[in-house]
C-alpha cells in the first residue's frame, strides 16, 4: 500500500475531494509532520511544504502543475498583531508550516527591515503567525487591530503568487505514482468546484460566499511559470541565509 500525505486544512479539499484508489492510503499531519514523515520514507509522497523540496531535490521531485499557492492574497497565512509591524518586537512562528515560518522572516526582515525575537511561546509574543483553519477562524474573530496576509507581502514586493506547497514524491517511489497523483488531483479539482459553484458544498463555520472568495479570488492549485519563478526567487533568499545546505 502506498501511503500519501494530505494537509487536513481546508486549502486541501479541491485536490482531494474525490480522491479513490484503493492502493493509496492517504495519511493526515500537518505540513511539518508530513514533511519529516516524507524525508524519513514513512509516506511516498504528499502535499507538502515548498521548502522541503528546495532543501532536498536531490531525494524528490513534484507533481508537475500542482501546488497551493496564492493569487495576490493567499487569506490563510496571516499575521495577527497588536501593533503596527514596524513597532512589532516578538513574533510566535507556528511549528506547522516550514515555508510559512520562512516566508514570515523574509516578510519582516528584509521587506520590513525589522529583526524581531522569534519565540514559539503564543503567550509572550506580540504578534502571531497562524496558518490554515486557524487563521481563517481567527480573522473572523476580529480581536486583532493589525492583520498581514503574506501572501499578499509577497506579491507587492514581486508582483508574483507566491508558491506554499508542492505535491512532492520521493525519488525511490514507483514510477507511476507521480502520474497518478495528478490524475487523481485533476477529477477531484473539477468534481470540487463544480460542487462549489452549485451550492452543493457547506462547510461548518463558513458560509457560501466565504468559500467560494477563498477558492477562487485567494488560492491556486496549479503550477505554472510565475509560481516556478517565484519559487526560484525564494530559494535564493533561503540560499543566502545558509538555509540549504
Amino acid at each position: 500500500m502506498i501511503k500519501v500525505g494530505r494537509v487536513a486544512y481546508l486549502n486541501t479539499l479541491p485536490l482531494f475531494y474525490k480522491w479513490e484508489d484503493s492502493n493509496i492510503q492517504l495519511v493526515y499531519g500537518h505540513p511539518s509532520e508530513l514533511a519529516l514523515m516524507l524525508r524519513r520514507g514513512d509516506i511516498q509522497a504528499g502535499i507538502v511544504s515548498s521548502v522541503e523540496y528546495l532543501m532536498n531535490p536531490h531525494i524528490y521531485t513534484y507533481v508537475p502543475d500542482i501546488s497551493i499557492s496564492s493569487k495576490e492574497y493567499v487569506c490563510s497565512v496571516l499575521l495577527f498583531s497588536q501593533v503596527p509591524i514596524a513597532q512589532v518586537k516578538k513574533v510566535y512562528l507556528t511549528p506547522n508550516s516550514i515555508t510559512s515560518r520562512y516566508l514570515s522572516i523574509y516578510v519582516l526582515e528584509e521587506i520590513y527591515r525589522i529583526n524581531p525575537i522569534y519565540t514559539e511561546d503564543r503567550e509572550s509574543a506580540d504578534c502571531l503567525l497562524l496558518i490554515g483553519d486557524e487563521a481563517l477562524l481567527e480573522k473572523k474573530k476580529g480581536t486583532f487591530p493589525y492583520i498581514y496576509d503574506l501572501g499578499y507581502e509577497w506579491y507587492k514586493k514581486h508582483k508574483l503568487p507566491f508558491v506554499f506547497a508542492l505535491f512532492i514524491v520521493r525519488r525511490d517511489a514507483p514510477t507511476w505514482l507521480a502520474q497518478r497523483i495528478g490524475e487523481l488531483c485533476s477529477l477531484s479539482k473539477e468534481s470540487f468546484f463544480n460542487d462549489l459553484m452549485q451550492k452543493k458544498l457547506q462547510i461548518e463555520g463558513f458560509d457560501w460566499e466565504e468559500l467560494v472568495e477563498y477558492f477562487t479570488k485567494c488560492l491556486h492549485n496549479g503550477l505554472g511559470e510565475k509560481e516556478l519563478t517565484s519559487l526560484e526567487i525564494f530559494m535564493k533568499f533561503l540560499d543566502s541565509r545558509g538555509y540549504i545546505r
